[in-house]
């Protein structure tokens, strides 16, 4: 992308600014950084890849104006001067407010919004139209140290018993140090206790089976590695598929297949800004066709019991 101050995307014309800003501070041993021109550039070229994700979703946004190294900031109300074309959805908050989350469909939605200093992208579990209405389940395990072997073997656990109910669990990277594991809600009823009463009893079956643990407390997990099932809430987020994480490297939350998921040489962090359009050149993405699944969450949790 130039460095002009207007550019021309999905037919919409975008102000964009200081496109030579360092995002991305060059690491030991490489020799480039990753400006805002090169991010805001990502978001325009990913869009066909990641809109299928965030489209129609409330978004909560990570910003960073002046690159991961200065202060950063969560985003979930949309400013004023946010252009009119840019979607909206209220919600009420606990404490009797409203939210007024940001909502994209195109990929100006997502070059606008990383201009804006915007380098990760979060999604609220719930599509715009029902914010009240889970659209999936996650699983998020994130360890405490860079050991990915419990967050594997927590992986497996969760698949087999995610595939013995009929689930169709899928994976992908967070970007970070861990795995997601996603599960598609097809009740057509579905509510927010009901995903968490689900991921709960899915938790402590998975807990059973291992070394892991729903205690959120640091000092009470004894080395087990927390299963986090908090993000199944009205309010709550997760970093989008194909979001970039503020990160030195610039690593992308990638769907994946579980074959490499649980391959002894996976490393969250090794799909970027810089190879995973190779990746996508070479492969479907992991997650296009992947299967369905055959049950809805009330009678898989009918089921467990």
């Amino acid at each position: 992308m130039s460095a002009g101050t207007e550019v021309s995307v999905a037919g919409r014309t975008i102000e964009v600014s200081n496109l030579d800003k360092v995002y991305f501070p060059a690491e030991s041993g490489s020799t480039s950084s990753i400006t805002k021109g090169d991010v805001v550039d990502y978001y325009e070229r990913i869009a066909d890849a990641m809109l299928p994700h965030v489209a129609g979703r409330p978004l909560v946004l990570q910003r960073f104006p002046d690159g991961i190294d200065e202060f950063g900031f969560y985003q979930k109300n949309t400013p004023d001067h946010v252009p009119d074309w840019m979607g909206r959805v209220e919600m009420d908050t606990a404490d009797g407010g409203v939210t007024r989350y940001s909502v994209i469909d195109d990929a100006a939605g997502l070059v606008y919004l990383a201009n804006q200093g915007a380098i990760v992208f979060h999604t609220l579990l719930a599509g715009a139209d029902a914010p009240v209405r889970p659209v999936e389940v996650i699983f998020d395990l994130d360890p405490s140290s860079d050991d990915l072997d419990p967050v594997q073997a927590a992986a497996k656990e969760l698949r087999d018993v995610l595939d013995d109910l009929a689930l169709a669990p899928r994976v992908k990277s967070s970007g970070s140090r861990g795995l997601h594991i996603v599960v598609d809600v097809t009740d057509d009823d579905a509510d927010f206790d009901l995903t968490r009463s689900f991921a709960r009893r899915v938790a402590e079956m998975v807990s059973e089976r291992g070394d892991f643990t729903l205690e959120h407390r640091k000092a009470k997990r004894q080395g087990r590695l927390f299963l986090d099932i908090g993000r199944n809430a009205p309010a709550s987020h997760a970093a989008a598929p194909y979001s970039l994480r503020p990160i030195p490297g610039a690593p992308v939350a990638a769907p994946l297949d579980w074959d490499e998921a649980l391959a002894s040489s996976f490393h969250p962090q090794r799909i970027t800004l810089t190879n995973v359009f190779r990746r996508l050149a070479q492969k479907l993405d992991p997650w296009t066709g992947a299967p369905t699944p055959r049950s809805t969450i009330a009678a898989a949790l009918d089921a467990i019991g």
